[in-house]
């Protein structure tokens, strides 16, 4: 076992079993090199492993003849492989694109690949000599046009899957059910009849003649009909049944994965400068609500700190940790800088650079979340400790805020001018981790009050002092709307600009607008 083998729960895969593999391109045998190996690896390094392995330019139709050249353009920064500050290739192993890559190369079944749940055989055509079951009659008749099939064979059909005689009345409302535009039963219409099937006994009543030589080929013409149908049926249930077992191992899944989420230690990260020689450093703990800053030499603390920790978040915080000489891979990451470079924001292509500062001041609307990078570096080379703390210790409050946005809203928003986007960051979140969606969702099942928080983002001193009490009347999915009153009004609330809620405490006195 390697390390990035192990956290991801797998078997250290072989490059050249994935190679034999008719749908694997360049991009994914170069995942798979990284995860045999279990750590990053320079250019030269996945170059000469492929090599070894049978890879010769041109591989998947490239018109590079260089290797080398053919990888950069295969991967072109695409998810799950990202290059460090050294320049080595390495696996993001919280990414989603990775788990779905593992599925694709064979290194991990299916989700419900190991439930066993077997289809049932086709039933069988009893012979000719069993009575014909209620059942097989509603199968053969249920709809069928009395044009096709007449009267008769409904008739015997129904007197002897109900096993006695019936009169008139009674089969015509057997059948009406079953065939609502006929069969046009009468007794003038049995009087016609030329058949040993059906006899009439001195009340009047209709009988099947058990020893009729006609009885079999009524049988099989009903189950002619009748074991389609109910094979059909059968396949129904089946499949009925095996999607609500899937169902309920989701449930227990999406249960047990809240639960983990709910214990995870979160911690958000904030290093100047953010790339290069670290000076300092203001680690938030989200669970204790804490902020611990280092200035220079108190930086050696920070691992100890950190170790506390199962996820941490931050700007370019990969780079963060191994800059600190730390094992990134150790922790969760979730970097919270811009998910893409750039934004189209007009037909004719202008694009719109996307900068940290831009997406924290869009999403959490504070007007100066980070700092001047000039100023800090001033408070550093003069020794301002107090100054440079206070200034930390706002970025890494406003990092918080995003971090939590985009856990909620699986996105972060982009407003500049007219342009107002959202821009899906599903990475930040970690399984079980609830979506503003999902809450408001349980929230008016339960029709259980919510606390809400819209605008800017929450203080951190109180973050509940902004907040609305109230219960979700309608959500609607499509729209993002939630339709909600807070005891005196009924009013409308886009989701997107709810920058945090939770399920109202019982004891907790939230004021109410």
């Amino acid at each position: 076992m390697n390390r990035y083998c192990e956290r991801l729960g797998i078997k250290v895969p072989r490059l050249e079993d994935s190679l034999a593999k008719r749908d694997a391109r360049l991009f994914h045998l170069m995942v798979v090199a990284l995860l045999e190996h279990g750590q990053p690896m320079t250019l030269e390094q996945i170059v000469a492993r492929l090599e070894a392995a049978g890879v010769r330019p041109g591989y998947g139709g490239a018109r590079s003849t260089d290797l080398s050249d053919s990888l950069k353009k295969a991967w072109h920064g695409m998810d799950p492989v990202y290059r460090d500050a050294q320049g080595r290739y390495g696996v993001n192993l919280d990414s989603s694109e990775l788990d779905l890559l593992l599925w694709l190369l064979g290194l991990r079944p299916g989700r419900h690949e190991s439930t066993s749940f077997p289809p049932p055989p086709d039933p069988a055509a009893p012979p000719d000599t069993v009575p014909l079951s209620r059942e097989e009659v509603e199968a053969a008749l249920e709809g069928r046009s009395p044009w096709a099939m007449g009267s008769l064979r409904p008739t015997a059909a129904v007197l002897e899957a109900f096993g006695s005689p019936k009169s008139i009345g009674d089969v015509k409302g057997i059948l009406e059910p079953l065939m609502p535009h006929g069969p046009w039963l009468s007794p003038e219409t049995v009087a016609s009849w030329r058949t040993t099937l059906i006899t009439v006994d001195p009340h009047g009543r209709l009988q099947l003649n058990a020893d009729s030589p006609d009885l079999p080929r009524l049988r099989q013409a009903i189950r002619r009909l009748s074991q389609p149908v109910l094979t059909r049926r059968l396949r129904e249930a089946h499949w009925a049944a095996r999607h609500a077992e899937i169902d309920r191992i989701n449930e227990q899944e999406e249960r047990k994965e809240e639960l983990e989420a709910a214990r995870l230690r979160r911690a958000v990260l904030r290093v100047v400068p953010a790339r290069g020689n670290i000076q300092a450093a203001s680690l938030l703990d989200v669970g204790t609500r804490t902020i611990k800053t280092m200035i220079g030499e108190e930086l050696a603390d920070l691992p100890t700190l950190l170790d506390a920790s199962d996820i941490v978040a931050g700007i370019a915080v990969r780079d963060a940790l191994v800059a600190l000489g730390l094992d990134a891979d150790r922790w969760r990451l979730v970097d919270l800088g811009p998910p893409q470079k750039t934004i189209t924001i007009n037909r004719r292509g202008r694009t719109l650079r996307l900068t940290d500062e831009l997406i924290l001041r869009s999403t959490t609307r504070i007007s100066r979340p980070l700092g001047d990078p000039a100023r800090i570096a001033a408070y550093l080379a003069r020794g301002e400790r107090g100054r440079l703390t206070r200034r930390l210790e706002s970025d890494v409050k406003a990092l918080h805020a995003l971090y939590r946005f985009g856990v909620l809203h699986r996105s972060v928003r982009v407003r500049w001018g007219f342009l107002d986007e959202m821009i899906a960051v599903r990475d930040w979140a970690h399984p079980g981790d609830l979506s503003v969606y999902a809450v408001l969702r349980r929230a008016a099942e339960l029709r259980a009050p919510v606390d809400i928080v819209t605008g800017s983002a929450p203080g951190w001193a109180d973050p509940w002092a902004r907040a609305r009490r109230v219960r979700v009347t309608v959500l609607f999915d499509q729209q993002r709307i939630a339709l909600v009153t807070d005891g005196s009004a009924e009013y409308q609330i886009a989701l997107d600009e709810i920058q945090d809620l939770r399920a109202a405490p019982l004891d907790a006195s939230v004021r109410r607008h």
